[in-house]
């Protein structure tokens, strides 16, 4: 014998299900939103601490941060096709046949590849902006920068 709800019954279970998906994709928004709060949160810490350690004239701020920000921008985009090869690999490697695997390694050479041709191609435009000087403290302005990320990273 089949046990059936009367119609209220299935339009609140309905009514529930609507309720929860909504919740999730509510979550799910916020999330998205909070790592987005937080990248940019970070961006601007790195912004501020760049300019501190470089110490860079207004007129050098004008042409260095828009060349610096889409250098950003290129990075980002090329990371982000990393991240998504190794997402895509974190499977067994050992399923993989032998041209998959040659496919996944060549592609991440290709990326390195790249990433270094744009660290090229701006570090001359750097240089033109704001001195090689001033492009010496940038880099080591970035590095540091990492390490007090990870440091506070690590103490949370």
């Amino acid at each position: 014998m089949k046990n059936k709800l009367p119609n209220k019954y299935l339009s609140i279970t309905s009514d529930v299900s609507r309720l929860l998906l909504l919740l999730l994709f509510i979550l799910n928004s916020l999330q998205a939103s909070a790592q987005e709060d937080k990248r940019e949160k970070i961006e601007a810490m790195k912004v501020s601490f760049i300019t501190q350690k470089i110490d860079l004239s207004s007129k050098e701020a004008q042409v260095f941060w828009p060349l610096y920000n889409d250098y950003s921008d290129k990075i980002q985009a090329l990371r982000k096709l990393k991240r998504k090869d190794q997402k895509s690999t974190r499977l067994d490697i050992d399923a993989l046949s032998e041209s998959e695997a040659e496919q996944l390694i060549d592609n991440e050479i290709q990326l390195k590849i790249q990433e270094a041709e744009l660290a090229k191609e701006y570090h001359g435009k750097f240089k033109q902006s704001i001195g090689a000087k001033k492009v010496a403290k940038l880099y080591r302005a970035e590095e540091d920068f990492k390490r007090e990320l990870l440091k506070q990273l690590q103490n949370k």
